[in-house]
């Protein structure tokens, strides 16, 4: 099934803010705090108060149609199991409270494999085991992808990164690239796919030079280059201009996985040691910040710990937002009681521009122009005020992707994006 590519744009970013110093590594916070939440879906709590847990030990389970465990990041106490804090997805949520004892006691069962001799079936069953989920913000089952019965032409690795600040991947690649190509094997292993491609956008001149340094000798894996535009991370874009046809449901219609370089880079300690996913790079910048940086960090931090590290915030900025994710896609915060969970890319200060006077709509229909899946926010914002839930289904408002694109480019600054999402929340909670 071939299609149009949607139409993109070119968004000037900020990521030389946060790619100029190394990443800094921060992994012994005096708690963590673990969301019992994931993908608006409830975890089950699986210790109690007074429980002593090792690092990497199962504490909870997301349920759900595709349930997937949640780990200890680190070993000591557990000292409350329904204290809320601050969650990416804009409210507070319960969390599993662990008072870290800075031993780093390690759960039993992390401990080498021999990759050798594993079947496609024992690493998908590591993957899911380990806790593994779409590290590009989508926080989806990885193991899913790969328990599909369709034949697998190429793996993919989105490192586009298209959101204007975020620069983890950037990172990531830059200092460890060999631990992204043992994952894309497995990745590869695990669904029976003859090749691979990593797709980065044709921009990133050094990460291109060094993949192609260490993929000399790699027969299969090969680097893709995307235009520098925006949303060419988008799963779906990636998809129609690597396999040159589209799909309805999942990429697996295209003959296509398709992961993260962060998803790949867990992979490989999963599969090589059984380690979790307990530990991630989140970029923290925007001019809100003294230090912007990539700050390798324990899931369930308390960003307020890892402020104080960086040196804080810039005193100079006296109105900010701040932003759990990025810019485009992300959700503005209240406060700064914010705790990593295992999709948080970013979380950026941003000084705030005020616009007092805000004008209606002027029909320009620039965010009908611009959206990805061709929908007509604005309708969908007025459908959604009118109540219509039967002519709102009509316009698809659950295709929306969540870009932002539609809020960017409206001349009136209408929070298009938010209205959208309201919609598709409004249908969901209707059906």
């Amino acid at each position: 099934q071939t299609c149009a590519l949607p139409i993109c744009v070119h968004i000037p970013g900020r990521k030389e803010m946060s790619i100029t110093n190394e990443i800094l590594t921060f992994t012994n916070p005096e708690h963590v705090y673990v969301p019992l939440v994931e993908q608006g879906v409830p975890a089950t709590c699986l210790v109690k108060v007074g429980d002593k847990v090792k690092l990497g030990q199962v504490i909870a389970e997301k349920g759900g149609r595709f349930p997937i465990p949640m780990h200890a990041p680190v070993s000591g106490e557990v000292v409350s199991i329904n204290q809320k804090m601050w969650h990416a997805s804009g409210r507070m949520v319960e969390t599993v409270v662990i008072k870290n004892d800075f031993q780093e006691t390690k759960h039993e069962s992390i401990k080498p494999n021999n990759t050798d001799a594993l079947t496609r079936e024992q690493i998908i069953e590591i993957v899911k085991n380990c806790g593994i989920v779409g590290l590009g913000g989508s926080c989806f089952p990885t193991y899913v992808k790969y328990q599909t019965t369709l034949p697998i032409d190429v793996v993919i690795i989105n490192a586009a990164e298209c959101e204007p600040y975020i620069t983890a991947d950037y990172m990531l690649i830059k200092t460890r690239v060999n631990e992204l190509i043992g994952g894309i094997k497995f990745i590869m292993r695990a669904t029976n796919a003859p090749k691979a491609v990593i797709a980065i956008k044709k921009t990133k001149e050094e990460l291109i030079e060094i993949l192609n340094n260490h993929l000399a000798n790699e027969e299969n894996i090969s680097v893709f280059l995307l235009p520098d535009v925006y949303p060419a991370g988008w799963e779906k874009y990636i998809v129609q201009k690597v396999c040159k046809k589209t799909y309805r449901g999942l990429p697996s219609e295209a003959g296509a996985v398709v992961n993260n370089v962060g998803t790949a880079i867990a992979i490989y300690h999963a599969v090589t040691n059984n380690m979790p996913l307990i530990e991630k790079v989140v970029t923290f910048t925007g001019d809100g910040f003294n230090n912007p940086q990539n700050v390798y960090v324990k899931i369930g931090t308390d960003i307020r710990e890892v402020l104080a590290k960086i040196g804080g915030y810039n005193n100079e900025v006296t109105e900010a937002n701040l932003i759990a994710g990025g810019p485009m896609t992300g959700k503005a915060v209240a406060f700064d009681s914010l705790v990593v969970h295992r999709s948080l890319g970013s979380v950026i200060v941003q000084s705030r521009k005020i616009r007092l006077v805000n004008p209606e709509c002027m029909g320009c229909g620039k965010c009908c122009d611009i959206c990805p899946v061709r929908l007509s926010p604005i309708l969908i914002k007025r459908t959604l005020e009118d109540k219509d839930y039967e002519l709102l289904a009509d316009f698809k408002a659950n295709n929306c992707m969540e870009c932002g694109l539609c809020s960017y480019v409206c001349p009136s600054r209408i929070e298009l994006t938010d209205a959208v999402v309201r919609a598709k929340t409004a249908l969901a909670t209707r059906k």
